[in-house]
């Protein structure tokens, strides 16, 4: 006699789709009208906020906001949340499948989920499940660096700005790839009056011009400018080279270190130091010598210009860290959110350098760092940046800068900077040349690049205690064991 799954209490095909992949739960509760009402037509979300706390995802309840507000309860989707993560992990896996009309939709929903995350009180927190979920599904670089269709602006925003969170793909150890952030950066075309001499959209030069160290109103953040400084960076940090294959480089400016640092005790909403200003920061900075600077942009023939000059075996781009100390000189008010107020803020830098600035909430709600620094009380030099991921993140704050002048033939003229973070627990805290080399196998050939080694391997105990067998591997971080337990997909020191 056939029997029916309408028979069995509802009570038990619940647990029994809890244990299923949302996309197998889908069909099945379309396949009766019973199951339809129950689950899919229901008013309650105790099923579909059961499903999605059996993902590996961060509890949204615990998460906050990228500038470090809670996330209103009331805001919280369970059901239409998991279908939207759901769907981009499939776009993820094969970006041919991605329809025209939910494109920018499935890059917002990453975004969301990466900077919509709890946040860590010490180094040796958990580390967000939503940081090492996206890690690991964006790993290879199908979604981030297909050109399978012409992007639409708002597209070439949203997949720089996840490119930029993310950190490098297989594809960004090229040469080519090298060539092209560089001839970005160094296009001196893209630091105006109009945009702030900064990686910000163009507005109006004449209503810019003369605000530039007052006010950051009308500056708003362009991803495909951030995401050039990003990996210009990135090539002196992770020593790739074209032929290393590679699935993902774990390292101070990635994915892992969106996630906010904020200690206990600090209370967000009253504290002045809202963006974790005050401490002891390390600041890098690259430059070219002035000559190729001047030569690539004035004496360059072509439009737009030619940066192949940038793949010479002979060019070279200098990097320098340096250590800087900052303190909090005072704040200001700001109306559109109170408690971030503006931080105006001075620098101490070795040998009698000086840096003074300020910390602001912009109009599409990013922070942005303007500073100015020089000698013997001299200001010389001119910097703009943005905080990558969430408010006090140790990802830092990318940016460029030139010369307080702006003149045409500026004797330094436009280059990268990265201001990296080195507050939290002064016993752990990490500096950006201390920079080791794994190897981490992911599946079965593929490879993980490894430059901070700390952070994985704690990944790695968080994932074997905290995530069910079936989660960890769905992500691929593990594999099954012949007694049934489950070990990491094969860690290898090299060069330890």
């Amino acid at each position: 006699m056939p029997t029916s799954a309408a028979w069995i209490p509802l009570e038990i095909i619940e647990q029994i789709l809890l244990e299923l992949d949302p996309l197998e739960v889908a069909p099945f509760i379309q396949t009766c009208r019973t199951f339809d009402l129950a689950f899919a037509r229901s008013p309650d979300q105790h099923f579909w906020r059961q499903l999605y706390l059996q993902q590996p995802f961060d509890d949204p309840r615990t998460c906050l906001t990228p500038l470090g507000y809670k996330v209103p309860a009331e805001s919280i989707h369970w059901r239409h949340n998991l279908q939207r993560i759901i769907r981009a992990r499939t776009i993820a896996a094969d970006p041919s499948l991605c329809r025209p009309n939910e494109r920018v939709t499935v890059l917002r929903t990453f975004i969301d989920m990466a900077t919509h995350i709890p946040p860590a009180t010490s180094t040796s927190s958990d580390p967000s499940s939503n940081l090492l979920w996206i890690a690991a599904t964006l790993r290879g670089g199908a979604l981030l660096d297909h050109e399978l269709w012409e992007l639409s602006d708002e597209e070439k925003q949203l997949r720089a700005q996840l490119h930029t969170y993310f950190g490098l793909t297989p594809r960004d150890a090229k040469t080519q790839r090298k060539i092209e952030a560089r001839g970005y950066v160094y296009n001196m075309r893209h630091y105006t009056y109009a945009n702030g001499f900064g990686p910000y959209h163009a507005e109006d030069e004449e209503k810019r011009e003369g605000a530039l160290d007052d006010e950051g109103q009308g500056l708003r953040v362009n991803w495909v400018h951030m995401q050039a400084l990003h990996h210009d960076v990135s090539m002196h940090l992770v020593n790739l080279t074209e032929d290393d294959p590679f699935e993902y480089a774990i390292y101070p400016m990635s994915m892992p270190y969106c996630q906010s640092l904020i200690p206990e005790g600090v209370d967000m909403e009253k504290t002045r130091d809202w963006a974790g200003v005050e401490g002891l920061w390390h600041c890098a900075f690259c430059f070219i010598d002035h000559r190729e600077l001047l030569l690539y942009n004035n004496w360059n023939v072509g439009a737009p210009l030619d940066p192949t000059m940038f793949g010479d075996p002979s060019f070279v781009e200098i990097f320098r860290i340096i250590p800087v100390n900052f303190r909090i000189l005072s704040t200001e008010p700001n109306p559109k959110h109170p408690t971030r107020p503006r931080i105006n803020f001075a620098g101490e830098v070795q040998d009698d350098h000086t840096m003074v600035g300020h910390v602001e909430v912009i109009e599409d709600g990013h922070i942005r760092w303007h500073f100015v620094s020089g000698e013997e009380g001299q200001a010389i030099w001119s910097g703009e940046g943005v905080q990558v991921g969430s408010v006090r993140s140790p990802f830092g704050v990318i940016g460029c800068w030139t010369t307080i002048f702006h003149d045409q033939h500026d004797p330094v003229g436009v280059v990268p900077t990265i201001v990296c973070s080195a507050r939290g627990d002064h016993a752990s805290v990490k500096t950006l040349t201390n920079v080791l080399t794994w190897t981490f196998s992911f599946g079965e050939a593929s490879t993980l690049s490894v430059s901070d080694a700390w952070y994985f391997a704690f990944a790695t105990i968080h994932y074997m205690e905290a995530s069910t067998r079936r989660q960890a591997l769905r992500i691929g971080l593990f594999r099954p064991c012949r007694d049934r337990s489950l070990e990491p997909c094969g860690v290898t020191p090299r060069g330890y």
